[in-house]
């Protein structure tokens, strides 16, 4: 989002925040408790400090404001009403509170300097998580961490963070100009260093179809929004591509196998004794469809999905009777708790994002993710439910804020 750029990028309030923002995104993949303490200091600074109170204010001009204030305000006025106690409407509410480090990351990445910072722990974070698996669990041994190749807190977390330093190397290829002189970026040998290392990793190594997706689609996006030349030569590139990553999924094994495994789990479903991860989904995603035909308007309210639920699983016995508060699926999430009318805001939202003006990379880098998350998010509450939606809300934040001149036209520098 658009914050006025008159103070001066060495502004102690600023640079503060843009610390605390960093540390919320690298410390959630190992401690939410130690994400939250940060998260809660960046509000506190953000209320404290004068600069950093403008940014915001000059945030109600940006494309995305009102889109952004739609939904948040449906999130909110659907904890007055449905089926969940105050208790679990506020909760519900809390847990939503992660959209709001789009804006406190609008605020402060505005400009080029920010935004390579922030790209560089992105890529650093990624390169060592991925270093620290392969040296501590393939040379050393190390296995009881949490599990094999874990280590950050999940594979799915795992997969997703690797995820977006790879796209970060992949775009910093095809757009040099953009990260000329940057010490990390900028350095093409790296980066295709770093491109195939990651690539490698998430494909051969870790056990995360969330991984598989997020990056394969990713891929496929910013090859087609950066490449220069006709809409028949991105196509052409973007078809390319997808055939590479295709090739290179048909190689591993371990792919295969965990592909194989999703489709024998959903096709023995109803003679499972056991409920396995795809087989639980798709349950989930039966029962949460009836519910939603019997409050299709407005939903069961913030927080409510589990009271929602209960009727569909109640006398049913086995893992199929299993109560939840989430589905695994973001939209029929959102289609339960704030009906139609939460979804259209959703879907508002992400439109804004993806006709959203800024300079290039950083508008394709905002869209690539967005639209990667979207494609995760039809197996998984990516937009609110796990920790992922941390790395949405901060990306699509800092990728797509730009600073505001003083005569308050926007800088549209295209690379």
């Amino acid at each position: 989002m658009t914050a006025p750029s008159t103070a001066t990028s060495t502004d102690r309030g600023v640079v503060l925040a843009r610390v605390l923002l960093l540390g919320v995104i690298v410390s959630m993949l190992e401690s939410t408790s130690l994400a939250v303490v940060l998260e809660v200091a960046a509000y506190l600074a953000f209320a404290v400090a004068p600069e950093l109170r403008r940014r915001l204010a000059g945030l109600r001009h940006h494309p995305l404001a009102t889109s952004f204030v739609a939904f948040a305000a449906v999130v909110v006025l659907a904890t007055f009403y449905g089926l969940a106690s105050w208790h679990e409407a506020l909760l519900g509410l809390v847990g939503w509170r992660r959209i709001l480090l789009l804006p406190l990351a609008a605020a402060v990445f505005d400009d080029q300097a920010s935004k390579r910072l922030m790209l560089r722990v992105v890529v650093l974070t990624g390169l060592a998580g991925t270093l620290g698996e392969l040296i501590g669990f393939r040379l050393l041994g190390f296995t009881e961490w949490r599990g094999p190749d874990i280590i950050f807190r999940n594979h799915t977390i795992q997969g997703m963070a690797i995820s977006l330093a790879t796209i970060t190397c992949f775009a910093a290829l095809l757009r040099p100009k953009a990260f000329a002189g940057d010490w990390l970026l900028g350095n093409r040998l790296v980066m295709m260093f770093a491109t195939a290392f990651l690539v490698f990793e998430i494909m051969f190594i870790l056990e995360a179809r969330s991984g598989y997706v997020v990056l394969s689609v990713m891929m496929v996006v910013i090859v087609v929004l950066l490449v220069r030349g006709t809409r028949r030569a991105k196509l052409l590139a973007g078809l390319g591509v997808l055939a590479c990553v295709g090739v290179i999924l048909a190689t591993s094994g371990q792919v295969r196998d965990r592909v194989g495994q999703a489709i024998d789990e959903v096709a023995s479903i109803d003679e499972a004794s056991i409920g396995t991860s795809s087989a639980i989904r798709v349950i989930l995603w039966r029962n949460s469809i009836r519910m939603i035909r019997d409050h299709p308007i407005f939903g069961v309210g913030t927080g409510g999905f589990q009271e929602g639920y209960r009727p569909y699983v109640d006398g049913v016995s086995g893992w199929q009777g299993h109560l939840t508060d989430d589905p695994h699926n973001q939209f029929l999430k959102i289609l339960g708790e704030q009906g139609i009318i939460g979804l259209a805001a959703l879907l508002f939202f992400i439109f804004r994002v993806l006709t959203c003006p800024a300079p290039t990379p950083y508008r394709e880098l905002a869209a690539a993710v967005l639209i990667g998350w979207c494609a995760t998010s039809l197996v998984n509450s990516h937009f609110s439910t796990f920790v992922e939606s941390r790395l949405l809300f901060f990306w699509l934040g800092a990728m797509l804020a730009e600073p505001t001149m003083l005569n308050g036209t926007t800088t549209q520098d295209r690379l």
